[in-house]
């Protein structure tokens, strides 16, 4: 399976690729493939890589107290493993693969030779991340402020 450029540039870049670029990532990312109920990233699991939804579903579930508590099910064009690809701590849910999934990966490594052969396209993936982490951080204060009136008594 090839890379699907024109996918990146619609979910990832929002502009189109130059040739270099295109080469530059073809070497940077890998494909990878999930099948139904295989795990993704296990919660705990050190960090350090970025999956990007091509096709599929996935569920995020948390562990806590031997309870599962499922956080999200996400679809494509989702970003997977978003918080330790950026501060390389450990993954703090577990993705699994709902349906079949293909992801494409990126490894911090990776990224950092981006930045170098390739910075403007390096930026762009960093900014798209912290795009999806401040939709993620937005509405999860948004979830909190609902449940906090719930608990208070305030029906919303």
């Amino acid at each position: 399976m090839e890379i699907d450029f024109h996918w990146l540039e619609e979910k990832v870049f929002i502009r189109s690729l130059t040739g270099r670029e295109r080469e530059a990532l073809q070497a940077a990312i890998s494909i990878e493939r999930f099948a139904k109920g295989d795990v993704v990233i296990m919660q705990q699991e050190t960090g350090g890589r970025l999956y990007l939804l091509k096709s599929g579903r996935v569920d995020v579930v948390l562990e806590s107290n031997g309870e599962c508590l499922k956080l999200a099910d996400l679809g494509e064009g989702a970003q997977l493993g978003d918080m330790s690809f950026i501060d390389d701590a450990d993954a703090s849910a577990s993705i699994l693969a709902k349906e079949d999934c293909i992801a494409y990966r990126l490894t911090r490594d990776a990224l950092a030779q981006l930045f170098v052969s390739q910075p403007i396209m390096a930026k762009d993936i960093l900014f798209s991340v912290m795009k999806n982490m401040s939709c993620n951080l937005r509405h999860m204060n948004g979830a909190n402020a609902v449940a906090l009136q719930y608990i208070q008594g305030r029906r919303v």
